[in-house]
């Protein structure tokens, strides 16, 4: 049974590339995102990479990784069909809203960021990131 479960946006309905809110993910040992699009149509692409870290206190996701700024985008695992998806190719979105859920797999992860890499139609089209942490 799950126990503690909080769910937490990273993004609201963003409509520009970026960084969300970091999320405190230590505490749980399940952490499950989904993302969702909005506004999609042909032609429209957004593509999300997943940002962790494992340092005690929130690096800046928004600047480059560094000896002083620790953090790297992390594999995910696709909860539809199992596979994984490598942390800096990420996911891709095109021309159709959708939905997809997956698992993050990261021992000892304590920070959990969603980056929009690209958004091609910034103005109808939008992301939303949830992540569900919890224990057994």
């Amino acid at each position: 049974m799950r126990q503690g479960i909080e769910a937490q946006y990273i993004h609201n309905a963003k409509q520009a590339t970026g960084v969300g809110i970091s999320i405190l993910v230590s505490s749980f040992r399940h952490k499950e995102l989904t993302l969702a699009t909005a506004g999609m149509g042909v032609g429209d692409t957004i593509t999300v990479k997943i940002q962790g870290s494992s340092s005690a206190s929130a690096p800046t996701f928004s600047s480059a990784k560094s000896a002083s700024n620790l953090w790297d985008y992390i594999q995910i695992v696709d909860l539809e069909d199992g596979t994984t998806v490598d942390g800096d190719t990420g996911v891709t979105f095109s021309d159709s809203n959708d939905v997809r859920k997956f698992a993050i797999n990261a021992d000892g992860l304590v920070w959990v960021n969603v980056e929009i890499t690209v958004i091609s139609d910034a103005v109808n089209t939008s992301l939303t990131a949830i992540i569900e942490i919890f224990n057994d």
